[in-house]
């Protein structure tokens, strides 16, 4: 389950922390949005979790700040750690494996009840052009809130005015939560309300391409509840995501 780096207790490091963690989705959005998070809050690399259900991924270290640094080599699957915001997130690279889901989906719930995290925050995205015609005006953002976190943060909910999403008409006068493009998202959220977490999504609509706006705009949004930081808006990007998009085209083709 839980590999952790060194030999610091991780439970009293856990305890009473909220777990933020992203759906692998459209845009990579909840995954942008995660670095932002460790990388200006400098949360601490602690341990990896579940690897074996992810597809094996081996890099360079995303959030380097020198030269030596930049060789340590970062995993699928990684836990961040922040002891003064009282923050975990778990990173992930690469998808989850389909046969390995309901193991992940055991592990997680495990995580959560055995380290004593205060909350688990999914963070996804959903293709923009799937939206019904009363989610195309207001804010691209989602949420929803399991009746375990409901029941502690319902009045938190009332006062940030976020759209709760809207189930879709299946037929016969049945509706259902509609994610297309959210990775596990939703069935992470269905199998840990039936377990009685206490879990939250937060959901954003957009297209690919260059989503850096959209993961600004999802880390604002877990700000405004979380706050993480002082100021929204106010995340610094780590040194990778210079090679995001390659070089600039030379001038020469034009």
């Amino acid at each position: 389950m839980f590999i952790p780096l060194g030999t610091e207790d991780a439970k009293q490091n856990f305890k009473n922390s909220a777990l933020i963690m992203p759906s692998v989705s459209v845009g990579n959005v909840g995954q942008l949005a995660c670095d932002l998070v460790i990388n200006t809050l400098h949360m601490k690399k602690v341990g990896y979790f579940c690897p074996r259900c992810f597809l094996p991924v081996v890099g360079n270290n995303p959030f380097y700040t020198s030269t030596a640094d930049k060789n340590v080599l970062s995993l699928n699957n990684e836990v961040f750690y922040s002891e003064e915001h009282n923050l975990t997130v778990i990173q992930l690279r690469s998808s989850l494996i389909k046969t390995k889901q309901n193991e992940f989906f055991n592990e997680v719930s495990k995580f959560i009840t055995e380290f004593q995290f205060s909350k688990l925050i999914v963070l996804t995205s959903c293709h923009a052009y799937e939206r019904s015609d009363q989610q195309i005006d207001g804010p691209s953002l989602r949420y929803l809130a399991s009746p375990a976190l409901q029941e502690t943060c319902q009045d938190e909910f009332k006062m940030l005015d976020w759209k709760k999403l809207e189930e879709r008409s299946i037929g016969y006068g049945e509706r259902e939560l509609f994610l297309p493009g959210s990775g596990f998202a939703k069935d992470l959220f269905r199998e840990s309300c039936e377990k009685s977490l206490p879990v939250a999504m937060l959901m954003i609509f957009c297209s690919e391409g260059d989503n850096i706006p959209e993961a600004k705009l999802l880390a604002d949004y877990l700000n405004q509840w979380k706050q993480i930081t002082k100021e929204s808006g106010s995340w610094k990007a780590p040194n990778s995501w210079v090679n995001m998009f390659g070089n600039a085209p030379p001038p020469s083709i034009y």
